[in-house]
């Protein structure tokens, strides 16, 4: 990706590349960020990849490029609400969902981008938002922009992927120790050593530091593959990077944001720590 003229930190950048470059940038995007700022330059960036006509993308100077960053491309919808409303309205996500099946005017793609999911986005509009999540048209992207994902309903997070711009985040010694012994026990033969790690997130104070330490070892190894510096441990990263694809390491990413969720869910956390082992065994098997 092109990021001249923004600035991301280098997480969402390393993440955004391998997207790009596995050619598997979903049609469904949550940004969570307690910046309404930065979440919007992100959006912006994104919907000039997305209708960006040229093979670096977006390179910024193209009409579409242009177009979507001063917010008038035909193609890109900011939703607003409508007369009289305080929030997205049924009737207006129906409209928007007969939009959708429409082709695009002047680029390839077109792209939805709802602000302030947080307080904008009721549960009865979200479900009715919901069926085109699930069977979306083609050449769509649709960017859902809050502070908070976990105010958003299970099913529709299930089938975004989330990008948080947090920054780099801070943990304490005991927590990245922790996430280390997870990671290493991610690329063991036998399962006990992992299932032994991962039992450090019974520890509900500590377990979101841990996960978050562990997130940022993947990305380390992530920017590695792609010929990037580590920000904390390059010897875990290193190890990581020399028995993990890039794939395996997006999806174990969004294995940790998604586990991170479900401890603010308040799991049972002998569930979390199986299901958890589950999936990092799945992903690291899988061909």
């Amino acid at each position: 990706m092109n990021f001249e003229g923004f600035e991301f930190d280098t997480g969402t950048k390393t993440f955004l590349d391998e997207l790009d470059r596995g050619k598997r940038l979903p049609h469904a995007l949550i940004i969570e960020s307690s910046d309404p700022s930065k979440a919007e330059r992100l959006a912006i960036f994104l919907s000039m990849y997305a209708v960006c006509g040229n093979e670096q993308r977006p390179c910024g100077v193209c009409k579409n490029c242009l177009n979507a960053k001063s917010g008038n491309h035909s193609d890109i919808t900011y939703l607003k609400l409508a007369p009289k409303k305080t929030v997205y309205s049924v009737e207006q996500l129906r409209e928007l969902i007969k939009d959708a099946y429409i082709m695009p005017n002047e680029a390839a793609a077109k792209v939805y981008i709802f602000r302030d999911c947080d307080n904008l986005f009721p549960e009865l509009t979200q479900n009715t938002f919901l069926k085109l999540a699930e069977e979306p048209p083609q050449n769509v992207l649709f960017i859902l922009i809050c502070n908070n994902a976990q105010r958003l309903l299970e099913t529709i997070r299930s089938r975004f992927t989330t990008i948080r711009l947090r920054g780099d985040e801070q943990f304490d010694d005991n927590a990245a120790a922790a996430a280390e012994k997870i990671a290493l026990g991610i690329i063991e033969n036998r399962e006990y050593p992992l299932l032994k790690a991962l039992n450090a997130l019974k520890d509900k104070e500590a377990a979101p530091q841990i996960l978050a330490a562990l997130r940022l070892s993947l990305r380390d190894a992530l920017a590695m593959l792609s010929g990037g510096n580590p920000l904390k441990n390059a010897q875990t990263a290193r190890v990581l990077a020399s028995r993990l694809t890039r794939k395996k390491i997006i999806e174990m990413i969004e294995l940790c944001v998604s586990s991170s969720y479900k401890l603010k869910q308040n799991v049972n956390i002998n569930l979390l720590t199986t299901w958890m082992c589950g999936e990092l065994r799945r992903i690291t098997w899988q061909r």
